[in-house]
């Protein structure tokens, strides 16, 4: 993997986590809670997560806005 490819996985890497880092400051999770999917972002580790605090794998992998709406109004219909 050349430097540039690199850079790239960091840089995803750190998007994802901090997406992650947003779920758990909006709903108050405890690091205990994200501790395991803020680690080596696994995929199984993703869905685990985003199954149990109901978030959109579109917005919490790629960054989709359109599922970060559908987040949103998945939480909001639940409340």
């Amino acid at each position: 993997m050349n430097e540039a490819d690199k850079k790239g996985r960091a840089e995803f890497n750190q998007a994802v986590r901090g997406r992650i880092a947003l779920i758990a400051a909006e709903r108050g999770l405890p690091k205990s809670e994200i501790a395991k999917v803020m680690g080596r972002l696994k995929h199984y580790d993703l869905f685990c997560f985003a199954q149990k605090h109901h978030v959109n794998l579109d917005w919490l992998i790629a960054g989709d806005l359109k599922g970060l709406l559908k987040t949103v109004r998945a939480r909001q219909m639940s409340a």
